[in-house]
């Protein structure tokens, strides 16, 4: 059979026929590629077949172009190929012709899988599968690039009281607590990029609202990017309930993490939440210190010195923001940890906590009023625990040394307030 007359029964098969050299070059394609590809012959011609497939298959692609070429036909494979603006899911069988005298290539026959698999995830096929997914335990969600819901599954009604169908459709953000809202959206901007730099789940731990729109249960979400894959083409998101876990790790962390007499959190504790937020340049950690907590304690005993600190404990904690950080550094030193926007807002904190010391103390010997000495410092890029709360001490050592009575905040960068 010569040339034309295998042109003629490769153009009148409906599956794409793509003649590759070695090295995957293309040498020949009928039409049923132009349609699949969405680009002519003369586009495709010269190009290289490898350059269509997704990266993340593109290993398995290469495989089977090495190996064909030492028997005579492949093992049939699934790739995602672009068509187009697009991607689409196609199984590949290769036949090895290099020796044809007329072909002289390899001819690789590929059919298009993804409206069969779509067909295939929509109907009782997988009839089990969904059942499975439907009754699980964890929230099953597909979303939208844009982050919007375009399915769900049932558990979000048994876990959170809301209606599928009225879910669907909407922002998953709207169902996020405020406070967590800008973690759910870096996670999900991490997650569009996944495939850039990981192969593994983006994880993010954020409370979701309740149907009542006030209570809120702790979840991780994880997401997975299936963008690129024509039977999903959006993001997979589980999201599992952590409440027990968050209780068992409260628990945990409270067992020697807790100081016996202000029931604060201690240098241990405050040392675990500054590991957590030392990445964010908006945290603030201000130390204060008690002036003139010494003699009260030579004078009155130390049974009066630990009441006194005991009420200022609690006024420090009363006096803060709900999101704020009270700990106990020892001795007379306390620490809160915030997250400020602007300057403006942080010297207001500090100053609301040194006048918060100031106020008169009721004690068992009468009332008693003394002064705090206050520093603050900031993350630096490779900060520690220690050398933050090293930074924010000096400041505060630097202010009682030059205070002259009158409530005084050092900054660690040398900008002090009064």
């Amino acid at each position: 059979m010569d040339r034309e007359s295998l042109a003629d029964v490769a153009q009148s098969l409906p599956d794409a026929v793509v003649v590759v050299d070695q090295m995957g070059g293309v040498l020949w394609t009928n039409d049923a590629a132009e349609r699949l590809f969405g680009r002519s012959a003369e586009e495709l011609a010269g190009t290289n077949a490898l350059d269509v497939v997704h990266s993340d298959d593109k290993e398995l692609a290469v495989v089977a172009l090495t190996s064909i070429q030492g028997k005579a036909i492949g093992t049939p494979i699934e790739l995602r190929v672009r068509a187009g603006e697009g991607w689409k899911l196609v199984e590949v069988i290769a036949s090895n012709r290099l020796a044809h005298s007329v072909v002289g290539g390899l001819v690789l026959c590929i059919r298009d899988l993804t409206e069969r698999r779509r067909w295939e995830v929509a109907n009782n096929e997988v009839g089990r599968f969904r059942s499975l997914v439907h009754n699980a335990a964890s929230i099953i969600m597909l979303l939208e690039p844009t982050g919007e819901i375009e399915s769900v599954s049932a558990a979000i009604t048994r876990l959170l009281g809301h209606d599928q169908e009225l879910v669907e459709g909407k922002p998953l953000i709207d169902y996020v607590i405020e406070r967590d809202r800008p973690a759910l959206s870096a996670a999900l901007a991490r997650a569009l990029d996944a495939p850039k730099w990981s192969t593994g789940p983006t994880t993010v731990e954020v409370e979701l609202l309740r149907r009542d729109n006030t209570t809120s249960v702790p979840f991780e979400l994880s997401f997975v990017n299936l963008m690129d894959d024509p039977t999903v083409g959006g993001l997979v998101v589980s999201g599992h309930d952590i409440s027990q876990l968050r209780a068992t790790q409260a628990a945990l962390e409270g067992i020697g993490t807790r100081d016996p007499l202000t029931d604060l959190p201690n240098r241990a504790a405050l040392c675990r939440r500054l590991e957590r937020c030392l990445d964010d340049v908006k945290t603030a950690v201000i130390f204060l210190d008690l002036d003139g907590f010494k003699p009260i304690n030579d004078r009155f005993g130390e049974e009066v010195g630990d009441e006194l600190l005991r009420k200022l404990g609690d006024r420090l904690r009363q006096c803060v923001r709900r999101a704020d950080f009270v700990a106990r550094y020892g001795g007379d030193e306390f620490v809160v940890v915030a997250r400020t926007e602007n300057s403006r807002d942080l010297e207001k904190l500090s100053q609301r906590l040194a006048r918060a010391i100031e106020l008169p103390t009721d004690l068992s010997v009468g009332s008693i009023s003394l002064s705090a000495s206050v520093g603050v410092a900031h993350p630096y890029p490779d900060d520690t625990p220690e050398t933050i709360l090293a930074r924010a001490d000096t400041a505060m050592y630097t202010a009682k040394v030059h205070g002259d009575g009158v409530p005084r905040v050092l900054m660690s960068d040398n900008h002090s307030t009064s």
